[in-house]
């Protein structure tokens, strides 16, 4: 059907300009030579009308004139036309001199060619104008003016989503992209105006109201250019989600959401292998703990676009895991079992393995909240540590392929017990050696937007008018964002192998004051009216924290920006397996001081400053 309506409109234009030629070749005899028409003249029309007209279809249909949609006609068809008019004039006035054939006046054929262009342009670059006024006329008053920031797939996705539907209130007005060969095209009729160097003049030339970004792994210093150069101009400036909502062809006006801190922090976004992922995924059994927190929901919903065979979900919180079931139920095609289970029940645990028989374990679950865990720092190592190397035995007896642990730079010198207690959870998992699985560690820093996180607090400080409070002047910390660290952990699982330790190239730290000033430049309140206010280091709390060991060295992976570390688990994995389990049997009967001395020596790299209080 699709191929007949194409034959149809091909006809329809072959028909108009068979009557547009033989109108504009009859007029320019009458405008050149007036009425009535010489007899010489007659003979000529007369003789040679019929095979000029054939001539210059020809060479219409030579330049692709009958090949293109005119519905979306831009600058490049409007060149075809012009090139494809000279070229069928040219032709007809050098084969009439060069015949010899009556002489006509050469200005004969520059009306015609001029009347041509009227009538065969006017005709196919009206679609493209009706279309444009039908929009205006059909967007409801109250439609913003937007601007769209990127000209490709997502560009593409996001003006075609406004055109189809100018209820939803936004109103294309043009595009801008930084390739300047876009720069004059049309993206279903609305033009590409020009690059980001012009977006100031842009926007105050065409009275746009919103800038929209469309380039979902743009480098975040463009980010930051963009929301500057809209601050400028006065105008709000928001943004699409990531490239998973690209692939999937998710790109609506409901995606759109406000430009984040984490969309500016300066640092290009982790590009990892999808195919990769996706085979290492997909078919298999996967199990993720703590789903329901920030890094585990998160998991999910990355995993479930690689369809795995089965997606169980576990947290001992019903509500946040009400809310990722419901969200992945809307969206997700693989089989979804939801658990609401404690990772410190053995017993539990095991039915779960046993019932689902999982291939793949993603554990995140894990207390992380540092000065809280300084006051509660038994449930803090039980939950931590011992429910983690019992989860890694379980995952053992139950034949996993891969356990993948997913830890924080706290591990590093720790200084708090939740910092012991990943790192005691690093050191078990690496001390199980199996034929059958394989146990990574994925390590990355702090998280932002994360629950509990400061960027949320921040948030919330802004709000209600300051002040935002920070601990110390000189706090620093490695970040990254939930989509981030979540690739990295996919990405590191992918090609991981058993004793892996695997670390994200973070760049530099961020000053914990830059962020809460950046946040309060987004939230677009004056910086004079919102103090910083700094309350002191908290219980457990580093100024800056480290990524790696003193005994680890960084190495290349796989990935250029992930590294994997040699020397995390150079001790003997069967006399460190003998010296934790004895631990995790002290932390259930002990004394906490003689908890927290064990602790030390079985992580002589850390230091605690505060003893616990239960």
């Amino acid at each position: 059907m699709r191929n007949f309506l194409k034959s149809v409109q091909r006809f329809s234009f072959v028909l108009y300009d068979l009557f547009a030629l033989s109108l504009s070749i009859i007029f320019a005899f009458y405008l050149r030579l007036g009425w009535p028409i010489a007899t010489k003249y007659l003979v000529f029309l007369e003789i040679y009308f019929v095979p000029f007209i054939a001539v210059k279809l020809v060479i219409f249909a030579a330049f692709g004139m009958y090949r293109r949609f005119w519905r979306y006609a831009s600058i490049h068809e409007l060149r075809i036309l012009i090139q494809a008019v000279v070229a069928s004039s040219l032709s007809i006035l050098f084969v009439s001199y060069s015949l010899g054939i009556i002489p006509i006046p050469r200005s004969v054929f520059v009306v015609d060619g001029l009347l041509t262009l009227f009538l065969v342009g006017g005709m196919r670059f009206a679609g493209r104008t009706v279309s444009e006024i039908a929009l205006y006329a059909r967007a409801p008053r109250s439609a913003r003016r937007a601007l769209v920031v990127g000209a490709g797939d997502a560009g593409e996705m996001l003006v075609r989503e406004m055109l189809k539907s100018p209820g939803l209130g936004y109103l294309p007005i043009g595009l801008i992209d930084d390739d300047e060969r876009k720069v004059g095209i049309r993206v279903h009729g609305i033009k590409v105006l020009g690059t980001r160097g012009q977006l100031k003049d842009i926007i105050e030339e065409n009275l746009v109201k919103e800038v929209i970004i469309a380039m979902p792994s743009v480098d975040r210093l463009i980010n930051e250019s963009i929301v500057n150069a809209c601050k400028q101009a006065g105008v709000s400036c928001r943004t699409l989600p990531g490239i998973y909502d690209i692939i999937d062809g998710r790109v609506d006006i409901g995606l759109i959401r406000d430009i984040q801190i984490e969309d500016i922090l300066g640092r290009a976004p982790v590009k990892v292998n999808i195919p990769e992922i996706d085979d290492f995924i997909s078919g298999r059994s996967v199990i993720v703990t703590g789903a329901g927190g920030s890094i585990g929901s998160e998991l999910c919903r990355q995993i479930s676009h690689f369809q795995p065979s089965r997606l169980v979900i576990v947290d001992i919180a019903e509500n946040t895991l009400y809310e990722i079931e419901q969200e992945l139920a809307m969206t997700v095609t693989c089989p979804l079992v939801t658990v609401v289970a404690d990772v410190k029940d053995e017993a539990k645990m095991n039915e779960l393995l046993g019932a689902y028989r999982p291939e793949l374990i993603f554990h995140a679950a894990a207390y992380k909240q540092v000065p809280m865990m300084e006051m509660n720092s038994r449930i803090a190592l039980e939950n931590n540590f011992v429910a983690t190397m019992k989860l890694a035995r379980a995952a053992i007896e139950h034949g996993v392929e891969k356990f993948i642990l997913v830890s924080t730079d706290k591990a590093v010198s720790p200084v708090s017990f939740m910092g012991f207690s990943k790192a005691l959870a690093e050191r078990a998992v690496l001390s199980f050696t199996d034929e059958r699985t394989n146990f990574i560690v994925v390590r990355f820093g702090n998280v932002l937007a994360s629950n509990g996180s400061v960027v949320p607090l921040f948030k919330k400080q802004i709000a209600t008018g300051g002040p935002i409070t920070v601990t110390h002047p000189d706090m620093k910390r490695y970040l990254m964002t939930i989509t981030e660290s979540v690739q990295l952990i996919l990405q590191a699982a992918a090609f991981g192998v058993g004793g892996d330790v695997f670390l994200l190239d973070m760049g530099k730290q961020v000053a914990i004051v830059d962020l809460a000033e950046k946040l309060i430049e987004l939230s677009g309140v004056s910086r004079s009216k919102i103090d910083i206010e700094f309350i002191g280091v908290r219980p457990g709390e580093k100024i800056e924290e480290k990524l790696i060991r003193e005994n680890e060295i960084k190495v290349a992976s796989a990935h250029e920006k992930i590294f994997r570390l040699k020397g995390a688990n150079a001790e003997s994995p069967s006399d460190t397996l003998d010296q934790l389990s004895e631990f995790a049997n002290l932390i259930g009967r002990g004394q906490m001081p003689e908890i927290v001395s064990r602790m030390h020596e079985l992580i002589p790299g850390g230091r605690s400053h505060h003893l616990a209080r239960k």
